[in-house]
């Protein structure tokens, strides 16, 4: 039986680094050298693996394109959303790529335009397709953390889970060229590296109280991925932003 594997799930979430793992060391499968939806490969003949994030909303079209009756694996990309709200992208180099309700759009004649759909339309997209039935086999939630810190035990993983054949190590990463196309996502070639907790930074502060304080369901979203238990880690921007509105005051600007 013919195959396709299908990247699809949250942007900056690690996709291009992993879609770029596979190009590395997957045996058996066409992968195209540019970001590609599943729709433009369902229908062709052999085995392909598709990387578009948001092909999450496209899941029930994919499956009634898939004429040839391929047998369509479904990786979903995660990561902690605090560092998807703070990641950035080459292409919009002056502000946060992903927002709760808004992505950028950098295609097209008016791009750069956050008019796409942002992480909390994405998550809800990922629910109901876990829920639709439509993969029996199951899907395979891919946490960005886990890639990074132990490259090779997902690739163990994958290899078990998905029945893959690989010739190399996803721990070696860039030892390849990468394709043109691919390089902009990735921000930088360079090793892998462990994952960090960039939203603790000092300079994401104001941006993680936005978000958090604007759409509060993202404290939800958080412990049910599993990134936290409670919501304890927000005092400390709750008191940043206290002392923040007192400095503002003595200062007269507000």
């Amino acid at each position: 039986m013919a195959r396709h594997l299908m990247i699809a799930g949250h942007g900056r979430a690690g996709t291009t680094l992993f879609y770029n793992m596979l190009r590395e060391t997957l045996k058996g499968f066409e992968i195209p050298p540019r970001e590609t939806s599943a729709l433009s490969t369902i229908g062709q003949r052999g085995d392909w693996v598709s990387k578009r994030p948001l092909d999450i909303f496209q899941i029930a079209n994919i499956a009634r394109a898939n004429v040839r009756n391929k047998r369509i694996d479904l990786i979903v990309p995660l990561r902690d959303p605090r560092d998807i709200l703070v990641s950035r992208h080459s292409a919009v180099p002056d502000d946060y790529f992903i927002s709760a309700d808004a992505m950028y759009f950098i295609g097209g004649p008016d791009a750069p335009a956050p008019v796409m759909p942002g992480l909390l339309q994405i998550h809800e997209a990922i629910a109901i397709v876990l829920k639709s039935g439509i993969f029996p086999q199951g899907v395979f939630l891919l946490k960005y953390e886990d890639l990074a810190d132990d490259p090779d035990r997902i690739q163990e993983k994958l290899r078990d889970a998905l029945d893959l054949k690989f010739e190399g190590r996803f721990s070696d990463f860039g030892a390849a060229e990468i394709p043109e196309d691919l390089k902009g996502p990735l921000n930088g070639i360079r090793p892998v590296e462990k994952a960090r907790a960039k939203w603790r930074d000092e300079e994401h502060r104001a941006r993680i109280y936005d978000q958090f304080s604007r759409f509060p369901v993202l404290f939800d979203l958080l412990e049910q991925l599993g990134y936290e238990k409670n919501r304890d880690w927000f005092a400390p921007f709750m008191e940043w932003q206290a002392a923040s509105g007192r400095r503002s005051k003595r200062l007269g600007l507000v």
